[in-house]
């Protein structure tokens, strides 16, 4: 047992060294129960004039915090906060972009309630930290605002930096859960103020959550989290050339399974065919798309926060595809050069590697306005099924395997089954693609929904007993073969009567017609069948289809006998 130095056990053996031991102990005491009075009293004010401080400090005067009120029961570890806002200040922004170091993106973050449960330390909230078990934020309001500025303004989710500029060093959120309820997501561009994605009825999970200067360093984690599970009610955004609404509906996104889920997903025109083929500049094409029931497997979810996008698979229960072209609309204007699609997409900005994607069943539908009759003719696919395999846009995957393949299989005009393969050679100069099918037995009459409106011509009677293709395409020309089987062909050539404005048959040119066109291919029985040596020049201002359909229309009319 340790004993009292003597002099200070002779002091306090005194009535007066008593005194002045009981004064220190009292003394002692006021202190620290004046503490505790000005702790109760004054700790919300201390913690929010903490707070704005360190925020406004680790943000360089950038962000500022502002809240209505704060309830901390620090015996139960509960800690609620309501009426939540940070926001940039506009004045500091502008200074830091005349000093070129403005950020690419800034937010404006309204929260009616946060509420934290299981807080292990309080108090550490002046100092430092939060906590706690779980952290629930309800109905948020997230703003994110595209600045263009800085090095990464081409980004299109935050940077780190921007997290950094309101956070610091600081291990502000540590929790095991952290809820998001009813979040608002939107962004939108700085200069005009036009919402670019809406984002609304989202709640967001994530697990384990931590948000310091590790965390950062931690590749595993998404969104400061090990676990991320996102579902999304709606997901739209407005395209910037044309007249078109992107919608994503029902999104769920799962980092444990490495899967995302989209209930929907849709190109809704906004304008119906005539008005929106007006409203464009030049002829193009108008799209109509609307894919549900995806599942996209084996995500890469780091690679994806980084806007990079790798993936096993993506499978597609049912779409419907529909492209509609005016061929009377401005004809005579001739628009930029167009790219082929795999062209294209080694251009995306967004580097992605797909293995494979499967549409289940698909309707697809070209709907082409001709010239002459005015009428528009419909080619028409059903119950599609098709396999695209090694979709990417990167070259270093390319030297590996340079080939874009779909396989299709489906019914032409709901009438014959069609098998399609196409072949697109990445990154090759000239742009390379084969196509090779064939088309099952078809009664020929069945033609005329597409022969009637862009012939315009009738076909009276036959039978279609196959179609066989071998095209190869590039930047300038489409060569191949076309092999057409038929019987028994008979065909009208039609003109529209200026009166009726109805399609009449021309009975001298049809005469003439069923005289030049040989009504069967093989003619006779033993003879080998004609076959049509394409070689169609391509139009540079159109798309891949009109290129493989026109020559793939060019080796039929030559299979029937037609030279021109």
């Amino acid at each position: 047992m340790r004993t009292i130095p003597h002099k200070i056990r002779k002091a306090t053996s005194t009535p007066k060294g008593k005194l002045i031991f009981f004064g220190i102990i009292v003394g002692l005491l006021g202190i620290v129960a004046a503490a505790v009075i000005y702790w109760g009293f004054y700790r919300k004010q201390i913690i929010r004039t903490k707070l704005e401080d360190t925020i406004k400090e680790k943000s360089k005067g950038l962000y500022k915090i502002v809240y209505d009120k704060l309830d901390l029961d620090e015996v139960a570890g509960d800690l609620a906060v309501t009426d939540f806002s940070l926001s940039y200040d506009s004045m500091k922004y502008l200074s830091m972009k005349q000093a070129n170091d403005a950020p690419p993106t800034l937010l404006n973050i309204k929260i009616p309630s946060i509420i934290v449960s299981g807080v292990k330390t309080p108090r550490a909230l002046i100092d430092k930290e939060i906590v706690g078990k779980n952290l629930q934020i309800n109905d948020p309001v997230i703003d994110i605002i595209y600045t263009y500025s800085g090095r990464d303004s081409l980004r299109s989710t935050p940077t780190r930096e921007v997290y950094e500029q309101i956070l610091g060093n600081l291990n502000l959120i540590k929790v095991d859960t952290l809820t998001v309820n009813n979040a608002r997501i939107s962004t939108r561009d700085i200069n005009t103020g036009n919402v670019k994605v809406e984002v609304i009825n989202t709640t967001i999970r994530l697990l384990d959550v931590s948000v310091d200067s590790a965390s950062w360093k931690d590749t595993t984690r998404l969104l400061f989290a090990k676990q991320v599970e996102i579902n999304a009610g709606s997901v739209t955004w407005k395209s910037k050339e044309r007249p078109y609404s992107f919608g994503l509906d029902s999104v769920q996104l799962n980092s444990a399974s490495n899967e995302i889920r989209v209930g929907h997903f849709h190109i809704d025109p906004l304008l119906p065919e005539d008005k929106f083929i007006q409203s464009l500049p030049r002829q193009d094409d108008r799209f109509d798309f609307s894919l549900k029931g995806i599942s996209i497997k084996g995500m890469n979810f780091p690679a994806l926060f980084k806007e990079e996008l790798f993936a096993d698979s993506i499978g597609v229960a049912t779409a419907s595809i529909k492209i509609y072209r005016d061929l009377g609309y401005k004809a005579g204007m001739r628009g930029p050069v167009k790219l082929f699609p795999h062209q294209s997409m080694v251009k995306a900005p967004l580097p992605f590697q797909i293995k494979k994607i499967v549409l289940s069943n698909a309707f697809i539908e070209y709907k082409e306005r001709a010239v002459i009759s005015r009428q528009a003719g419909k080619v028409q696919f059903y119950n599609t099924y098709a396999t695209i395999t090694n979709l990417t846009n990167r070259q270093d995957a390319a030297a590996e395997n340079n080939i874009l393949a779909i396989n299709i299989n489906t019914r032409f005009l709901n009438k014959a089954p069609l098998r399609v393969t196409w072949k697109f050679y990445l990154f090759h100069p000239n742009g390379r693609f084969d196509i090779n099918g064939n088309l099952g037995t078809i009664d020929a009459t069945a033609i005329n929904a597409l022969s009637v409106p862009m012939g315009p011509a009738r076909i009276e009677q036959g039978t279609i007993n196959g179609l066989s293709f071998t095209l190869s395409g590039n930047t300038n020309n489409m060569t191949g073969q076309v092999k057409m089987l038929y019987d028994d062909l008979k065909v009208s050539l039609l003109q529209k009567d200026d009166e009726s404005k109805k399609l009449e048959k021309k009975k001298l040119a049809s005469f003439a017609a069923n005289i030049m066109i040989k009504n069967s291919n093989p003619s006779k029985k033993k003879e080998e069948p004609r076959v049509a040596n394409v070689n169609f020049t391509r139009d540079k201002h159109r798309s891949i289809f009109h290129l493989s359909w026109k020559s793939l229309f060019t080796g039929i009319k030559e299979s029937a006998g037609i030279k021109k």
